[in-house]
C-alpha cells in the first residue's frame, strides 16, 4: 500500500491526508515534489511543520535516493509549441 511509509510517521492525521492526496508512493517522490515546489508544498502543509515532515521523510530515504534529491534539476526541456514538420510552399505552375 502506498500510504504504508507515511504510518512510519509522527505525524497528525490531517498532515497524513494531505501527504496521501498528493499520489505518491514513496518518500522519495513526496521530497521530490517539495523540491519541485516548495513554496506551494510548504504553503499547503504549513511552513513550520513542512520541515519537519521533510525530515522525518529524509530519514527514510536510502543514500542513492538522498544523493538524487541533493543534485539540482535537470535543466527543462525546449519551451514553445510543436508546430510540426515544416512544409514548404509549392512552386507556382507555369
Amino acid at each position: 500500500m502506498a500510504e504504508s511509509f507515511l504510518d512510519q510517521l509522527p505525524i497528525s492525521d490531517e498532515e497524513r491526508k494531505k501527504l496521501v492526496s498528493f499520489g505518491a508512493n514513496s518518500a522519495y517522490a513526496i521530497l521530490a515534489m517539495r523540491k519541485a515546489s516548495k513554496e506551494a508544498f510548504d504553503a499547503y502543509i504549513g511552513p513550520e511543520r513542512a520541515e519537519i515532515i521533510a525530515g522525518y521523510l529524509g530519514n527514510l530515504l536510502t543514500p542513492s535516493e538522498k544523493e538524487s534529491l541533493s543534485k539540482p534539476p535537470k535543466a527543462p526541456g525546449v519551451l514553445g509549441a510543436r508546430l510540426g514538420p515544416l512544409v514548404k510552399p509549392s512552386s507556382p505552375s507555369r
